[in-house]
């Protein structure tokens, strides 16, 4: 028993298949790992120039497939800044800080291509090392690493190596999380800040943020408790400097609403109800709404196991809107690549993992779904 108890308390690096390395190390190999192998479908799908779909990216360069969909939108907005055309497709609906990530790489002398795919994939390297550390404070320590090989390996997870911000806001909300727990209120603000300003959902990191915050407020001196206020206000305050932005140079600051009209996305009242009428209507043969669908009813499941694991009720509030949220704008398209961003499905995945077969069986489904969909891009926008 004591052998036990001690091997327990070991740095779960230590424990991974006998090898010495830290977490840390073992978290890297994960990293590299799933991102060699995203970079390696992407260069198949060039060298044979199939599948095409109804809008197929350009095959003449190697990795074309992850500048593809969206990728050619913010490249536009790195490029020429902001145009809206009323009532149709345009770049105000794409928020700021992903281009403006593209633009510096450009000044440093890189493609925005390349900046864009070297950015998401370092970016994405730091999120799942400050992901297992906050994981760590919150479940136990072979919780945190298995929700991070997880989070490496997530079926949808070739867009974090895309032109796509998802890997800088799966980062700045990681790191504001840890900020929150360590009580670093500045810095809490300015990776939330990064959050929201780099997707509206990642405004959704203001309610473990504001948990944090009412836990740690009767311990806190009076100048503490106005950043920690400051800290809240963050999100929210740089979620609205964007339409605030669009007014000063478009002269509209309802062109972001527009822009996302333009794209489908505008919300209603009958939303939820519209999305899903949307699946009967289809007739089943709409095999990526389908996808779409199935993977929000696993992450709400997996969010409920988390919420029963104890995870915090502000990470599972924020989880559950990034889920079903995007459901008001009348369709399921896209929930898949927005439930990345949800943390908490995450730590639930490691909760039902805590079996070695059944951890050893989600990674290899994980691993062959993350191929599978990888090669299908092309057909469909992630």
């Amino acid at each position: 028993m004591a052998v036990e108890q001690a091997v327990e308390r070991l740095p779960v690096g230590a424990r991974v298949r006998g090898l010495a390395l830290s977490p840390v190390a073992q978290i890297t190999l994960w990293w590299a790992g799933s991102r060699a192998l995203v970079i390696a479908c992407a260069a198949f799908l060039h060298w044979i120039r199939w599948p095409r779909g109804y809008f197929h990216p350009e095959f003449r360069s190697t990795l074309a497939v992850l500048t593809s969909w969206d990728g050619r939108w913010y490249n536009e907005v790195a490029r020429n800044g902001y145009l809206l055309v009323p009532g149709h497709q345009s770049d105000p609906a794409f928020f700021p800080l992903y281009p403006i990530a593209l633009r510096v790489g450009r000044v440093l002398g890189l493609s925005y291509a390349a900046s864009g795919i070297l950015i998401s994939n370092a970016v994405l390297l730091a999120g799942l090392i400050a992901f297992y550390r906050l994981g760590r404070a919150l479940l136990p320590e072979r919780d945190a690493y298995r929700a991070v090989v997880f989070a490496a390996i997530a079926p949808m997870g070739f867009a974090f190596s895309m032109v796509y911000p998802e890997s800088v806001v799966f980062a700045a909300m990681a790191l504001t999380g840890l900020a929150a727990l360590r009580g670093r209120w500045i810095s809490c603000a300015l990776f939330a800040s990064v959050a929201a300003l780099a997707r509206p959902q990642g405004a959704l990191v203001v309610l473990p943020v504001a948990a944090a915050v009412w836990r740690a407020w009767p311990k806190l001196e009076p100048r503490a408790r106005g950043l920690a206020a400051g800290a809240v206000a963050a999100p929210v305050a740089a979620l609205f400097s964007f339409p605030l932005y669009l007014g000063s140079v478009l002269g509209d600051s309802n062109a972001w609403s527009k822009a996302q009209q333009a794209w489908g996305r505008s919300f209603r009242l009958d939303g939820f109800v519209s999305a899903f009428g949307e699946l009967p209507a289809r007739g089943g043969t709409d095999h990526w709404l389908l996808r779409d669908a199935l993977f929000c009813l696993a992450y709400v499941v997996i969010l409920f196991v988390a919420y029963r694991a104890g995870v915090p009720r502000g990470w599972i509030a924020a989880g559950a809107l990034m889920v079903l949220l995007p459901l008001e704008t009348g369709s399921f398209i896209s929930v898949a690549r927005f439930g990345l961003l949800a943390l908490p499905v995450f730590w639930g995945l490691a909760v039902l993992a805590r079996r070695p077969a059944m951890d050893w069986g989600l990674r290899v489904l994980s691993v062959a779904l993350l191929v599978l969909l990888t090669l299908t891009m092309p057909l469909i926008f992630p």
